[in-house]
């Protein structure tokens, strides 16, 4: 009876992190690998393989980790539907020709009941993913760099655990206020998981952004659009994004991702002083899942 507490226990953690970010896709495990992260990413529908600007280049794509400040730092909370909770804390530092990153990604579900029949819970447990990432970016020359990630990942479902290691790729093109951005995620495998085999979410995103001067108001526009598909029988997304940041202080996001099931609109606001940031990412989600709310705290030198 315990096993069969535990395999419910298990298809529930892995309803909840499917519906967090529902591609279509029942063709892969370690779906958090799947989830956005950053603030500013989520709120632009993560629309940014060729504009990210921060540590989370080491998530989305290895080559963008000379975008932005040379020095950054990130920490992320977000509070995903069901209880999913993701923790990712990243960094980045940037040279002439090359550039390296870090990051550690967390998610996980607490307090899980554990059952043998109809009545009090005999205890709870955790469930939890963790991917830990090194990156390295090289500038071919004055527009194109490359990059790649490597991660070690770890699943634990109460006693039974599975480790293993992926491998992320990714190019950028920049000229004037053109970039163009493709990456791979998550080549690789996983241990089972004790009798079972887990398949990794190996995706392909691709996209263009365009930053627009506003002169008028001494600000920027920058637009966006990616397209994302998980390999093994995931649909195809298309995602778009704009930010209008005010003054090197404010920055208002919006954006849209097409072909979920239960997510369509993301929104987010940015604040910056001196060299620390302050944004927040809201997505409202459909069929009474409630929504998701992301903080990101970052520092750049």
């Amino acid at each position: 009876m315990k096993s069969i507490g535990k395999v419910i226990a298990f298809l529930a953690i892995s309803i909840s992190l499917v519906n967090a970010q529902n591609d279509g896709s029942g063709n892969t495990g370690l779906a958090f690998l799947k989830l956005g992260v950053t603030s500013r990413s989520i709120s632009l529908g993560e629309a940014v393989v060729s504009s990210v600007n921060d540590a989370s280049a080491t998530h989305y794509n290895p080559a963008a980790l000379f975008n932005g400040s040379r020095v950054n730092m990130t920490f992320m909370h977000n509070k995903q539907v069901l209880g999913v909770r993701t923790e990712f804390l990243g960094a980045k530092v940037s040279f002439k020709k090359v550039a390296f990153g870090f990051s550690i990604n967390n998610t996980a579900v607490d307090d899980i009941d554990i059952r043998e029949i109809p009545g009090e819970p005999l205890g709870q447990f955790n469930a939890q993913n963790l991917s830990i990432g090194l990156s390295v970016g090289y500038r071919v020359n004055e527009m194109i760099t490359v990059g790649l990630t490597g991660k070690f990942l770890y699943e634990k479902i109460y006693v039974d655990n599975a480790s293993g290691l992926a491998l992320d790729i990714g190019g950028l093109y920049k000229k004037d206020m053109l970039s163009v951005g493709a990456s791979i995620s998550s080549l690789g495998s996983m241990s089972d998981l004790r009798n079972a085999p887990t398949k990794l979410p190996a995706s392909i995103r691709f996209g263009a952004s365009y930053v627009i001067p506003v002169l008028g108001l001494n600000s920027l526009l920058t637009v966006g659009a990616d397209g994302y598909k998980v390999l093994s029988g995931g649909k195809f997304h298309v995602n778009g994004g704009a930010e209008f940041l005010y003054k090197e202080f404010l920055a208002l996001r919006v954006g849209y991702q097409s072909g979920y099931e239960n997510k369509s609109i993301t929104t987010g606001i940015g604040l910056k002083y001196k060299a620390f940031n302050l944004d927040y990412a809201f997505v409202p989600y459909k069929y009474s899942l409630g929504s998701s709310h992301t903080i990101t705290l970052g520092t750049n030198f």
